[in-house]
């Protein structure tokens, strides 16, 4: 058997961004006015609070940099019932400058997300530990990407992001009835493919590299691919690539979802009238 590599290789050590990681000295001059703290909470919603640049380099030059959160910022409101859960009381939320970003949909805005550490520290644990919030997402996943390389184990994560763009949700009309990588659904100058190249710019713009795009099976439906990246960064990336999704997929006037199942009787539906001019199209270009 040919044991010859195929495609583009990636190893841990070189799927790294392919733009220079921002910090907070360059944020003046790509026009920065405003920072969106982004964070996952346990349900997993997308959530962010804004500061203006200033406050922000303020909070960055403390003693300990980061913004009070009540305990209820990840979604401890839904744990109250379990034993050793409470809405009450706070958390710190540290901001990690490696996952700064420029938000492409959002002229002068930037993002950042962190780690949710203890506001006080745990007795009976070693300093390295003692702030830690265990129930952090990005530090769950970090513990597991520690305990992996402790065992001489490391990987790399890439995702397809595939949603819908709709033209209306009440009732729900997709933006186009075209199939899987069909050339109809990318038509020049149509809203959809313009929206598809803005994303995948902006995704470029942020340091996030995209393989492809392409429409997938359902009405409206559009895959993504960005590329391989290690584990924790891969989720940070991912989190992002929604939000520029979802954002500039609004600024067209459009709604685009992650949902499943979009249609009632299957994800491939097809309203009959759109059928039917499908079936006018096809033969047209059967002629």
């Amino acid at each position: 058997m040919d044991s010859t590599p195929l495609g583009v290789q990636y190893t841990p050590s070189n799927a790294v961004s392919t733009a220079k990681a921002l910090s907070i000295h360059d944020l003046k001059d790509h026009q920065i006015l405003f920072v969106r703290v982004h964070w996952v909470d346990l349900a997993n919603n997308i959530r962010y609070r804004v500061l203006p640049i200033e406050y922000f380099e303020k909070v960055m030059k403390s003693p300990r940099p980061s913004i009070s959160f009540a305990r209820i910022a990840l979604g401890l409101v839904f744990l109250t019932v379990a034993e050793g859960f409470s809405a009450s009381g706070e958390f710190l939320y540290v901001p990690d400058l490696d996952t700064l970003k420029i938000c492409p949909y959002a002229p002068g805005h930037a993002s950042v997300l962190g780690w949710f550490e203890e506001k006080f520290p745990r007795p009976d644990c070693d300093q390295a530990i003692a702030y830690r919030a265990e129930i952090c997402p990005r530090t769950l996943l970090h513990n597991v990407l520690r305990e992996a390389k402790s065992l001489g184990i490391e990987f790399l994560v890439g995702f397809e992001t595939e949603f819908i763009l709709l033209k209306s949700t009440s009732p729900i009309e997709a933006v186009n009835h075209h199939g899987w990588s069909n050339s109809p659904a990318l038509p020049t100058g149509a809203v959809e493919t313009q929206v598809l190249e803005e994303i995948v710019l902006g995704l470029k713009a942020s340091g996030i590299e995209v393989q492809m795009y392409h429409a997938e099976a359902a009405p409206g439906q559009y895959e993504i691919v960005t590329a391989p990246r290690t584990p924790l960064e891969a989720a940070d990336a991912l989190i992002h690539t929604r939000e520029t999704i979802f954002n500039i997929a609004s600024k067209y006037k459009l709604r685009a979802t992650l949902a499943p199942r979009v249609f009632s009787d299957s994800c491939k539906h097809t309203p009959p009238k759109a059928r039917r001019l499908s079936l006018i199209h096809m033969r047209r270009h059967r002629r």
